[in-house]
């Protein structure tokens, strides 16, 4: 794939998380509202409006979702190794930031300009997949017992659900009524990128030497355990292209907010956040090279 087409996908995302950085070095604001806008409105109509959309295969569907989870768990086994072997059991805040990759801020642009819209879609079902599994083993690793029950108290899953069930039934929503939804869905990805950036601007680096192992396992560690999964189930086309992309993608933000309010290692978790989006700088522009 030419450098130049890849640089125009690469660009714009990492352009606009930029500005995020920047615009939090003069104007400080609370991201809070931001992201209660982003979990309970835009991104839930974000799921209505491309799910409901393009034909889902059944099997694509559960495809896509049995591989998030395999890595997932994969880099949650590396993670455990790692910490093992240098004897710091006590950092589960790591498995929060390794196993977790930020498959909606990074994976949603990169897809919808390399692939377009089908590839946004493949892309929102392995969000939706991830997404599920932070809101519950995520969530449970932090908290522990009880953790599980906080996934029904998001509005992803039953968007999700009603997604899905639009699309497999054939039935269309009414004209203005999937137009407020589109609109609305649309300014997910501009939203969420901005503050990306923004929250990378507090981030501070501590932990240099386990940040930059957790980054690897993450991205490097991600993305074998994606080529594995693949290689043995035989996918290929877009459902391979758009899960090789997202398991490549760098620890997500979100796993901050769930350290930060479970008191988590939330300083170690916020560290391989930044170090791994920094890495991911110079990785996905390669990764796309290899999948376009």
């Amino acid at each position: 794939m030419p450098i130049l087409k890849v640089l125009s996908v690469v660009f714009p995302v990492f352009c606009i998380i930029g500005l995020g950085y920047l615009f939090a070095n003069f104007k400080k604001i609370s991201l809070e509202p931001i992201i209660e806008i982003l979990l309970y409105l835009t991104i839930p109509a974000l799921v209505i409006s491309s799910l409901s959309r393009k034909p889902i295969v059944t099997g694509d569907l559960a495809i896509v979702a049995v591989s998030a989870s395999i890595v997932v768990i994969g880099t949650g086994v590396l993670s455990y190794i790692y910490l093992s072997a240098i004897k710091r059991r006590d950092l589960k805040g790591f498995y929060l930031s390794a196993m977790f990759m930020n498959s909606g801020n990074m994976s949603f642009p990169l897809a919808l300009l390399a692939f377009g819209q089908d590839g946004l879609t493949v892309a929102i079902l392995y969000y939706i997949a991830i997404s599920l599994l932070v809101y519950s083993l995520g969530i449970y690793i932090a908290k522990g017992k009880g953790g599980f029950s906080e996934i029904f108290r998001l509005p992803l899953i039953y968007a999700s659900i009603i997604g899905i069930y639009l699309n497999l039934s054939g039935i269309s929503l009414p004209g203005p009524v999937i137009t407020t939804v589109d609109m609305l869905g649309a300014a997910t990805i501009p939203i969420m990128q901005v503050s990306l950036g923004y929250r990378l601007y507090s981030a501070k680096l501590s932990y240099p030497g386990i940040s930059v192992a957790g980054s690897l396992i993450r991205i490097a560690g991600g993305v074998a355990i994606a080529y594995l999964v693949i290689t043995f189930l035989g996918i290929e086309g877009l459902n391979k292209k758009i899960i090789l992309l997202s398991s490549g993608m760098p620890s997500a933000v979100i796993n901050f907010v769930v350290s930060h309010r479970y008191n988590l290692n939330s300083d170690l978790v916020a560290s391989i956040v930044a170090m791994s989006t920094f890495i991911s700088i110079f990785t996905t522009p390669v990764l796309l090279m290899w999948i376009m």
